[in-house]
């Protein structure tokens, strides 16, 4: 552990004082405090990327990979589809209206993602990002995912798409959400030193470069964080589910390891790149 309190925790426990009293915060606090190394690792791989000069190999290793563990839209959507499938069940016990309710949370974190409300497709933000650091989109080849990066995907879209319960897709919503809020938060600067250091563009060159990046930060990410502890609170409500039944400190936890050793590999392969 090379620091008292990442930064990345720092900007998720900003996250997490901002919403009302919900039973996932503690949790929350209690994961994101016992897994300070995976967190350090996270950092330092980020670090590590934007310490040196790019080259088009080492970023479409670093951009493909990272992909990998972004893009929640469509497996939040999945979610979503699930619930509207249990507002068909007629089974007693399902409060309809708060069911409605967690769906239209979980929509409201789409939003902007899928472009909704009339901004940009953020998928295509990062696209674009890509391919101006990696001098084109050959960035898009499967064959610069390294293996944990295939199985973060992997592991998002089993507990929000394969699991029966569908608590899991919810809380591994929640995690997902208030940690990019906190990765985004702190790489935005980093990213920014990198692009004025290396690249010979001016200033609005520079925003678009770094769209993807800045139009996550601020309240974006902290709204979506909101919208899916909402979520989570109707689909409990609708369902009658304590949501203090599940190991939500390991739930959470499991979160953080899975992408860090999305960016510990990275960092062995980008080292051979050096």
């Amino acid at each position: 552990m090379t620091t008292a309190e990442p930064r990345i925790a720092a900007h998720v426990r900003s996250a997490l004082d901002s919403v009302p009293s919900s039973p996932v915060i503690e949790p929350l606090r209690r994961a994101f405090a016992a897994h300070e190394d995976a967190i350090d690792d996270i950092e330092r791989a980020f670090r590590e990327f934007t310490s040196v000069a790019p080259t088009p190999e080492r970023a479409r290793w670093f951009f493909h990979s990272w992909s990998l563990t972004n893009h929640s839209a469509l497996c939040v959507s999945g979610i979503g589809n699930r619930i509207t499938l249990r507002l068909k069940d007629s089974r007693n016990g399902i409060d309809k209206p708060r069911l409605t309710q967690a769906l239209l949370s979980l929509h409201r974190i789409n939003d902007e993602d899928l472009g909704a409300l009339g901004g940009t497709l953020h998928a295509d933000l990062f696209y674009e990002m890509a391919e101006l650091f990696c001098e084109g989109d050959a960035w898009l080849s499967r064959g610069f995912a390294v293996e944990s990066a295939r199985a973060f995907k992997d592991y998002k879209n089993r507990a929000g798409l394969r699991t029966p319960d569908l608590m899991y897709g919810l809380l591994s919503t929640v995690a997902h959400e208030v940690y990019t809020h906190g990765e985004v938060e702190f790489i935005l600067p980093l990213f920014r030193d990198f692009v004025r250091e290396h690249y010979a563009i001016d200033e609005k060159q520079q925003r678009r470069r770094l769209g993807w990046i800045s139009i996550h930060c601020g309240p974006t990410e902290r709204e979506h964080f909101r919208h899916a502890v909402e979520a989570v609170e109707h689909y409990c409500a609708a369902t009658n589910t304590d949501p203090l039944s599940y190991d939500l400190e390991g739930l959470f936890g499991e979160y953080i390891e899975h992408k860090a050793a999305v960016m510990r590999e990275l960092s062995r392969v980008l080292a051979t790149l050096n």
